[in-house]
């Protein structure tokens, strides 16, 4: 038997549903049909919205050439919503799915390390930002990878 409203389930606690369709109705008692283990509740969770960092392509490039990075992890957004922090500043990103991305490194920067961090930013309802008059809140990734230019 089963919770109420759900079938029989694959665990019967009595044979009572197998005769239930003999007997008139109101002769036999609704309970006796339901099984006597309590149904578990389950507690609704909300996907998670913080971002993972798994991996980079490539972790180092020569100071002003070219570098394009391909991130691997989880939990990435498309429309903007997902960006990566790139020492302190931040970078668009193009967005493959939700687990794989790709930035270019800035042309301009000097040579040295920078800690790669993926950030999705939350604006209320993950609209598209329009005209929006706050910043919103930045979820960033629990680790970072160290880039480096030489």
């Amino acid at each position: 038997m089963s919770c109420a409203g759900k079938g029989y389930g694959t665990n019967p606690q009595s044979n009572a549903y197998l005769i239930a369709q003999f007997f008139p109705n109101g002769i036999l008692n609704a309970k006796a049909i339901r099984s006597q283990r309590n149904c578990r509740k389950s507690k609704p969770k909300y996907p998670s919205f913080t971002p993972v960092l798994s991996g980079l392509s490539t972790t180092t490039s020569p100071s002003g050439g070219y570098s394009l990075v391909y991130i691997s992890g989880s939990n990435y957004l498309p429309d903007e919503v997902t960006i990566v922090k790139f020492g302190n500043d931040y970078l668009p990103v193009i967005y493959y799915s939700s687990s794989y991305l790709s930035f270019v490194v800035p042309l301009n920067l000097n040579p040295g390390n920078y800690p790669v961090r993926v950030a999705n930013i939350y604006n209320g309802n993950f609209s598209p930002v329009v005209n929006q008059s706050y910043p919103g809140n930045i979820n960033l990734s629990d680790n970072s990878i160290i880039y480096t230019i030489t």
